[in-house]
């Protein structure tokens, strides 16, 4: 979805540290952004999104707050304003609620190594693959199918990356090499047009590969 003004961010994040990092690496991002609120915990979340949802198109969270989990504040969000979206920020690379999450409507999650231009990229992805789900008719949708369909072991590694899983980790389970795995995780980029592992996830997740 083209942007006609600034993506209004809510953080939500219980480290005061990391949430200016986080707006640290949004202004180094080059994405067209405002924060325009933070809170640390469920309740501070809750209070300003029933006061200020129409505000809000972005919502960049946390999962372990102190007075709850991500979980609440998703639910509440969807609720105040369905449009808003939700991005999951986290310190895990696997999270044993990402499906209950996903059915809750949240639009993907990034871990928090991510760079400033992979944090820009995954928010940018967001809006763009949103419009195509608004489609009013989904038959009416063009499909835009992968010009060259993934291999069953390709989404193999896109399932076991998803659950936040390494190279390494992915080797072992599967009997194969590191270089094996890296080989077919840029095959995948190169199929669906990412750049890193974190894009293929959400694409992955929003397209309803895994």
């Amino acid at each position: 979805m083209k942007q006609s003004k600034k993506i209004r961010i809510l953080m939500v994040e219980d480290h005061p540290l990391y949430r200016v990092g986080l707006r640290m690496a949004l202004s180094y991002s080059g994405l067209d952004c405002v924060v325009v609120g933070e809170a640390e915990n469920v309740s501070q979340a809750v209070t300003f999104i029933q006061n200020h949802s129409d505000e809000i198109d972005l919502i960049l969270l946390d999962y372990y707050l102190t007075d709850g989990t991500g979980m609440d504040v998703l639910s509440v969000s969807k609720q105040a304003r369905p449009q808003v979206k939700v991005l999951l920020v986290t310190g895990e690379e696997e999270n044993p609620n990402m499906p209950k999450l996903m059915e809750a409507g949240l639009n993907g999650f990034i871990t928090k190594d991510i760079t400033p231009q992979g944090l820009a990229t995954t928010i940018r992805s967001i809006f763009r693959v949103e419009d195509v789900f608004n489609k009013e008719s989904l038959g009416e949708k063009e499909e835009d199918p992968l010009v060259d369909p993934l291999t069953e072991r390709e989404m193999e590694i896109i399932r076991l990356c998803a659950l936040g899983k390494s190279s390494k980790q992915i080797a072992e389970e599967l009997f194969i090499s590191d270089r094996t795995v890296e080989g077919h995780k840029r095959k995948v980029f190169q199929k669906l047009g990412c750049n890193t592992t974190t894009e293929m996830v959400n694409y992955a997740f929003l397209n309803g590969l895994v």
